[in-house]
Order: structure tokens, then sequence, then C-alpha cells
């Protein structure tokens, strides 16, 4: 009767130990994996809202506007004179119907030259730099010349 209790164990338990401690390990694994996927949805939650926040600013911006006024709008919002380069980029966020242009230069040169022909901005060229700047009517004097602290906020 010795013999039985001092048997060693079968390869069949041997292999159910093996498997359950593989069991074991692999369900911690997995709780551990549920911790960080848990915790990269909560950063991906804030992130959403501050890109939310970045890309649709709380300001009064209004889609149902004029391209021409949207652009005095975002040369207004930046407080500082712009290229068309920037008024582009400032416009891809705010502007979902930008991206789908093959050409934005083309698509907001209408809109640029209305604005300036309804003297809503000015072109202002600064030498040595590629291009004009928009400003609007109120940082340029009576000669044409662009106001010092508008000409400072370029550089």
């Amino acid at each position: 009767m010795d013999k039985n209790n001092q048997n060693p164990p079968s390869s069949l338990e041997i292999k159910l130990e093996r498997i359950k401690k593989k069991l074991a390990d692999t369900q911690k694994e997995l709780s551990e994996a549920k911790d960080q996927l848990h915790k990269q949805e909560n950063e991906n939650i804030k992130l959403r809202l501050l890109l939310d926040h970045y890309v649709n600013p709380k300001d009064k911006y209004d889609e149902s506007r004029t391209w021409v006024s949207k652009l005095v709008f975002i040369v207004a919002h930046a407080n500082k004179p712009l290229r068309s380069a920037d008024l582009i980029s400032l416009l891809l966020r705010r502007e979902p119907v930008l991206h789908e242009k093959a050409s934005k230069e083309k698509f907001i040169s209408p809109s640029l030259n209305a604005a300036i022909k309804f003297r809503r901005l000015i072109p202002y060229k600064l030498h040595g730099v590629r291009g004009k700047f928009y400003c609007l009517p109120e940082w340029i004097n009576e000669e044409g010349v662009l106001l010092p602290e508008m000409r400072s906020k370029i550089y």
C-alpha cells in the first residue's frame, strides 16, 4: 500500500499542473492588459476633449458666414497681420470643406481679393518677404503704413 502513496505524479497530472500555472499567468497578464486599456481609454478621452477645444475653439466663429467674413475674423482673432498660407492653416482647423480642395490657395484667392476690394482687409508688402500680409484697415495709418505695434508682430 505504501507503493500507491509514493507513486510519482503521472504525466497527465504534470501537464495539468503546467496548464493551471499557464492559465494563472495568462489571467494575470490579461488583468494587467485590462488595467492598461482602461488607463489608455481615460487618457484618450482627455486628449479628445483637448483636441475638440483646439479644433473647435469656443469663440464666435460662425461657419455660415461668407468666406470674406471668415477671413476677416481669422485675421482679427489672430490680432496680427497674416499671410495667405497662415490664413489657410488657421482655416483648415475650422473648415472641413477646405480639406477636400486640391488647391487651397486657388480656393481662398477670390475671397481674399473680394475682401481687399471691399477694403475689409488691406494687403501689406514687407520688403524681403515673399507674398503679402493681410491686415485690418485700422492697423494701417493714413499714409498706408502699418502701425509699429502690428509690424512688430510680423517678426
